[in-house]
């Protein structure tokens, strides 16, 4: 019983993380490289460098802390699989979750802050505004409209591929 309520605060809360829906207000991939956007924006050279850099790093650091968050959840899932269930541990290694879980979403709102500071808030406005309005438009096509190929695509594909080629 103690093991499924536990399995459940765990789903939940990843479901519920502030990090999570903190992401999804910035819009992901290379966003500044879409030729369209960076006009409206009116980003230069020189920030779309910076931006380039911030996501590297940023992709390189997230890649280690997720790594350590499944490392923690798996730690977790053995602990919780015991036939005896030692309570302390599975708490502490809970929390251990819990630690690399905000790790992983310090790391995302530390993005989120230099994007911000290279943009400046009234571009960063226009971004969010820009993103919404593709959200909106996509779901009054729906996820695989004729539009867009049939295929899905997030606004780094688009990107790449304006026509969804």
């Amino acid at each position: 019983m103690l093991n499924k309520i536990l399995k459940g605060m765990l789903l939940l809360v990843f479901v519920l993380s502030p990090g999570t829906a903190l992401a999804q207000k910035v819009p992901g991939g290379k966003w500044w490289r879409s030729p369209r956007l960076s006009e409206q924006l009116n980003l230069s050279d020189e920030q779309k460098s910076q931006l380039d850099e911030l996501y590297l790093n940023n992709r390189r650091n997230l890649i280690e802390l997720k790594s350590l968050l499944e490392r923690e959840r798996l730690e977790l899932g053995h602990l919780l699989d015991q036939e005896t269930l030692n309570e302390a541990s599975a708490i502490r290694q809970f929390e251990k979750l819990e630690r690399a879980r905000a790790n992983l979403s310090t790391e995302r709102f530390r993005y989120l802050l230099q994007v911000r500071k290279t943009i400046g808030y009234d571009r960063l406005q226009r971004l969010k505004e820009h993103f919404r309005e593709f959200r909106r438009e996509k779901m009054r096509r729906g996820p695989h409209s004729e539009e867009d190929g049939g295929r899905p695509y997030g606004p780094d594909e688009r990107a790449r591929n304006p026509r969804g080629m």
